[in-house]
């Protein structure tokens, strides 16, 4: 219902800032928002309507407990939405943002670009964004009067990041915004970014952060000209100067922060000062901090029933419940992380194995103990068989129903026969597996933890993967059951095909043989998608060729 009040909230002075550095993209169906960090703020509260005028008592929907970037889904097309955004931390609330628009529909233009930089040097501004997904090039604007529009502003077109605009005028101040195009259009612009081209330091390149226990140590390579350097940090990928929280006047690396909370990341960016001024931030490094790293480990599942499946909700594809009977298997505490990864692939591509992708570490390609991703399921079953051989297991998958050709190149699309079962190897967990393991011994309930989501249970907001194991764990042990990153399971599945094939009381089933969409399962939900794809019966239906940076995957097997 549409709340109604006459004026506005009123600001207090002891409420935390406003969110800055507000994008809102229309996309088909959905709006993706991006604001930057609020220091002190640990959540973000989202209220919109299809009136403009939003405030804390004139709304019409209200989403709380948010980080960015945040995506709200089942718009309408065509429908214009208003959106203000207030920080919270500590028991305090914090002011409203500016208010934004945006309009969903079905061929939308690429989403503006986000972490917008300008870093000054004698007569030029470098300017770097974040790509946009789905752009094929970029508009510069830029301007000495604030606000910068399409009209007003200086327009370079065609451009990649990072582009040196030149010359200018040191001195002056320069406001900058960015928009990027395709077939469909161009985007709106993204948040302003400003500067005065100066003689300053270079920005300091090799950015490095390792945790420990309520810590993190910062290194960085030293900058040209540079007397001192400053590090900002905050718990979001779209810290800068402008929002992270300062650590001043360090005379050179490294640099131990601290305290810091344990399983929460954190990340930094490094400047570099001198007379003439401080240095543009530096590319960010991630870290979370931990009393202990994680191991990969096997957790043995003991052999029994379960009810498969969810009716709750009255979802499709997760019906009909059923009863399953499995036999005792094992599966990693942890979701695959890219360190054990990388040196499983690099044994297998001198041992005869071919990979399609090569695996990322993490959504950005950089950290601690995240999960690999960006591998398809082909690439999955064969980096397997080879951890099963580099560690002297049995290989689970085979090209042949005789299971004399281990399966290490190509795309095979492999049946249940060409599976030896019975091996000791390790094995993506069939769809049984995964839903009873991730139930961790509840049944009946949406989540391993209950009915309700809750806050600070799972990351399906964090914009990013981050570190395994932060979360609390389920009732058998496992980590990031729900959350973080999908992760790709044996079977094959459509949504139209539901659970029509399966049979009550079944024992170990592998799926049926085939899809009606020749997609795979994935399971468990991500940090991105929707928080509804965190529940123990949450399914999504991929091709085994696909891949994304919210996408992974964990062993099982029959022996520990």
């Amino acid at each position: 219902m549409l709340a109604c009040a006459a004026n506005r909230v009123a600001v207090s002075p002891s409420e935390l800032p406003a969110p800055a550095d507000i994008t809102a993209d229309a996309g088909r169906e959905r709006v993706t928002l991006t604001w930057s960090p609020v220091p002190r703020a640990t959540s973000f509260n989202i209220y919109y309507s299809t009136s403009p005028g939003v405030t804390k008592s004139n709304y019409f929907k209200k989403v709380e407990n948010q980080l960015s970037p945040y995506v709200e889904r089942d718009l309408a097309n065509g429908t214009t939405y208003y959106f203000v955004i207030e920080a919270e931390g500590k028991g305090r609330s914090g002011a409203l943002s500016r208010e934004i628009s945006a309009t969903p529909s079905a061929a939308p233009p690429p989403p503006a670009p986000t972490q917008v930089t300008a870093s000054p040097e004698s007569g030029q501004v470098q300017v770097s964004w974040r790509p946009s997904s789905g752009a094929a090039s970029y508009d510069i604007y830029y301007s000495t009067v604030q606000p910068v529009s399409k009209t007003t502003g200086t327009r370079i077109s065609g451009v990649a990041s990072p582009h040196v605009i030149s010359p200018l005028v040191d001195g002056t101040v320069y406001f900058f915004v960015v928009t990027a195009s395709n077939e469909k259009g161009e985007s709106k612009m993204s948040f302003e970014a400003s500067t005065i081209p100066v003689a300053a330091p270079l920005i300091p390149t090799g950015v490095s952060a390792v945790e420990g226990n309520r810590f993190v140590t910062v290194t960085w390579t030293p900058a040209s000209g540079a007397t001192s350097y400053n590090i900002y940090y905050a718990t979001s990928s779209s810290v800068s100067k402008k929002s992270g929280i300062k650590v001043a006047d360090l005379r050179g690396s490294p640099y131990t922060v601290r305290p810091l909370e344990n399983k929460t990341p954190y990340y930094f960016v490094v400047t570099a000062v001198n007379a003439g001024g401080e240095s543009g931030d530096s590319p960010w490094a991630m870290a979370t901090p931990v009393a202990e790293a994680p191991k990969p480990g096997l957790v043995r599942i003991l052999a029994g029933s379960f009810r498969m499946g969810d009716n709750l909700d009255k979802t499709g594809y997760a019906l009909p419940v059923h009863t399953v009977n499995l036999d005792e298997f094992y599966i990693d505490k942890y979701e695959t992380m890219y360190s054990l990864w990388k040196d499983v692939y690099d044994w297998a591509i001198a041992n005869g194995y071919k990979f399609d992708n090569a695996g990322l570490n993490g959504s950005f390609g950089k950290g601690n103990n995240l999960p690999v991703v960006m591998i398809s399921w082909y690439d999955t079953v064969k980096w397997l068989n080879a951890r099963s051989e580099k560690e002297g297991r049995m290989p689970v998958y085979y090209v042949d129903d005789a299971h004399t050709n281990v399966y290490r190149t190509g795309r095979v699309d492999l049946t249940n026969a060409q599976v030896k079962w019975e091996a000791d190897g390790y094995r993506l967990p069939t769809e049984a597996e995964w839903e009873k393991a991730a139930r961790g011994g509840v049944e009946g309930k949406r989540y391993p933890w209950g009915d309700e989501l809750g806050a600070g249970r799972a990351n399906d907001n964090m914009g990013g993967a981050v570190s395994v194991g932060i979360y609390q764990a389920n009732g058998y042990g496992l980590y990031d059951m729900a959350g973080n990153v999908f992760e790709w399971v044996w079977d094959w599945g459509s949504e139209r095909q539901a659970y029509d094939w399966a049979v009550d009381g079944a024992k170990n089933p592998r799926g049926p043989e085939s899809s009606d969409t020749d997609t795979r399962i994935r399971r468990g939900g991500g940090y991105t998608y929707g928080s509804q794809h965190l529940k123990c019966s949450g399914r999504m239906f991929r091709t085994p060729t696909y891949t994304a940076p919210y996408f992974g995957f964990r062993s099982a097997s029959n022996k520990q």
